[in-house]
């Protein structure tokens, strides 16, 4: 299934954040590695509160990053951050996201890329398949939410 990242409504999940001072920039805009950093909040709350949620422990680690910044933000301000698991593989996922201004315009896109990791061997490795199957689950969804 493909998805428009840059849609809010393929997501269930959001949050909200203040855009700070300390986030502008020499040009007079939001820095974009604060975007980075708003995503994050977003991706670790999605996936500790409805991802992770009653499923045996795993372990996920970024392989891979890639971010689109479509416009500017500026101080003072709110963004709404989403996240939502789009696919599912052997042994990673990809989370898309989008972050939204105050006025819910889309102001970048991002997929991650995270892999499945052992933690006594510190190497890739396959899903347990009760969580791959929850995951996929997940990805199949209208919004990345459970039913």
């Amino acid at each position: 299934m493909t998805f428009d990242l840059a849609d809010p409504g393929i997501y269930g999940f959001s949050t909200s954040e203040h855009l700070r001072f300390a986030d502008v920039d020499a040009n007079g805009h939001i820095n974009n590695g604060a975007f980075i950093e708003l995503l994050e909040n977003a991706r670790v709350s999605y996936l500790r509160q409805i991802v992770r949620s009653g499923l045996p422990r795993f372990r996920l680690v970024i392989g891979r990053l890639e971010a689109d910044f479509k416009r500017q933000m500026f101080y003072p301000g709110t963004a709404t951050a989403c996240a939502r698991l789009v696919e599912v593989y052997e042994r990673k996922v990809v989370i898309g996201q989008g972050l939204f201004d105050g006025e819910g315009h889309c102001t970048a896109v991002q997929k991650v890329i995270m892999v499945s990791l052992d933690e006594q061997t510190h190497r890739s490795t396959p899903f347990d398949p009760v969580v791959r199957a929850a995951l996929a689950t997940l990805a199949a969804s209208k919004d990345g939410m459970p039913a």
